[in-house]
């Protein structure tokens, strides 16, 4: 099911989806910015998660955090994993779901770190992120 996009997916949303869609293999909630990690507690209590979800999509969910990934520990048969732009979701969350789920591919991308400002008083005029070659 696609519903990337859909900004008016909640938590009440997702715990509908889990009782009504009991045979539901493939969810897309890539940019639903409103989805937290209540949520993904009810897809992943659902008997259809643990049973049938395959491929889960939750690009760009900035509300959900590590422990959405804890709630998904009983998706026995959850292939893939696709995290992009979730700021709060960390590498140590994604071990312990990868230490229960050995098999699963998680698609995630972590922005580098930004450069700490340069000491002294002088003021740059560009960003720190930035070099001028």
């Amino acid at each position: 099911m696609d519903l990337e996009d859909c900004v008016l997916i909640t938590d009440t949303t997702l715990s509908h989806l889990a009782v009504g869609c009991p045979r539901l293999e493939q969810l897309t909630l890539s940019h639903c910015e409103l989805i937290t990690d209540d949520g993904i507690r009810q897809l992943g209590m659902a008997p259809c998660a643990a049973e049938h979800l395959t491929i889960l999509e939750l690009d760009n969910c900035p509300l959900i955090t590590d422990a959405s990934l804890e709630h998904l520990v009983s998706c026995h048969n959850l292939q893939r994993i696709e995290l992009y732009d979730c700021q709060v979701i960390t590498r140590a969350g994604i071990r312990r779901l990868r230490n229960h789920l050995p098999n699963i591919r998680v698609h995630a991308y972590f922005a580098p770190m930004t450069p700490p400002p340069p000491v002294g008083g002088s003021r740059q005029r560009y960003c720190r992120c930035c070099i001028i070659l």
